[in-house]
């Protein structure tokens, strides 16, 4: 059974800054975190499930990550990994194939009541397929 392992921050080819990661069994996989955005995350039907809210923009974004996906993205480990040393790796990336995602924002990030459900309530409801 597939287990989330550590998380902490990787540095990814090409970028200026440092990307929040999650690293389930030996795969480590970059959820998209930006700044003012709250995460939760868990592991449900083989995928990582991520939930990120910013509720003074009201966005909130549903990510689902199969766990059979092929890291491509060449990253480091920067820090914040506990049990995990430090190492180059290829990372999964919100942005390559197979990653699924739904964008609640605006005028229907209000009607559905978005600001106030709790991260698995929101995927109830939004949730990619």
């Amino acid at each position: 059974m597939a287990e989330i392992k550590d998380t902490g921050k990787v540095w990814i080819k090409g970028r200026v800054s440092t990307a929040f990661a999650i690293k389930v069994d030996d795969t480590v996989f970059v959820p998209g975190q930006e700044e003012g955005q709250d995460i939760e995350y868990w592991l449900e039907d083989g995928a990582l499930c991520v939930d990120l809210h910013d509720a003074k923009n009201e966005t909130r974004i549903a990510r689902r990550f199969p766990l059979n996906l092929k890291p491509e993205t060449m990253a480091s480990l920067f820090n914040g990994f506990t049990r995990t040393k430090h190492c180059d790796t290829k990372v999964v990336m919100p942005t390559d194939d197979g990653v699924l995602e739904t964008t609640v924002q605006g005028d229907a990030y209000r009607e559905a009541n978005a600001g106030s459900l709790d991260a698995h309530a929101f995927w109830q409801s939004a949730a990619p397929k």
